[in-house]
């Protein structure tokens, strides 16, 4: 486990069990103290908008590691699809929002993210 202070732009962390990004990050003073805490604006996967979230300097953060990859389509269910690896040429069953999975079809190029064995598609190409 990472602290806070560790966190830089660009870097993924997990929050309310989501993977988000850092879009920038702030100190903020708070208090008569004058005590700082760090405000990041974050973006989840699939959002388009942005969000802040405010923590402490030690507070404890999972930072993760997140590589996207592209893939093809070779089948598709009613809520999961089915990815081609277009490097390792694997097969991985996938999950994506609605949306995105209203759009594809069977040999559309995708873009994909693997994370704790769970694989999301993020957008067609």
């Amino acid at each position: 486990m990472s602290t806070a202070q560790e966190l830089e732009r660009g870097n993924y962390f997990i929050y309310n069990n989501e993977p988000v990004r850092v879009l920038r990050r702030e100190v903020i003073v708070v208090g008569t103290h004058s005590h700082s805490k760090l405000k990041f604006y974050i973006q989840g996967l699939n959002e388009k908008g942005e969000k802040t979230v405010t923590f402490q300097h030690t507070d404890k953060v999972e930072i993760v590691d997140i590589i996207r990859k592209l893939g093809q389509i070779i089948s598709k269910t009613s809520n999961k699809a089915q990815v081609m690896d277009m490097v390792t040429y694997e097969t991985l069953d996938a999950t994506a929002s609605s949306e995105v999975l209203n759009e594809l079809n069977e040999g559309d190029n995708v873009t994909f993210v693997e994370l704790s064995g769970n694989v999301q598609i993020i957008e067609k190409r």
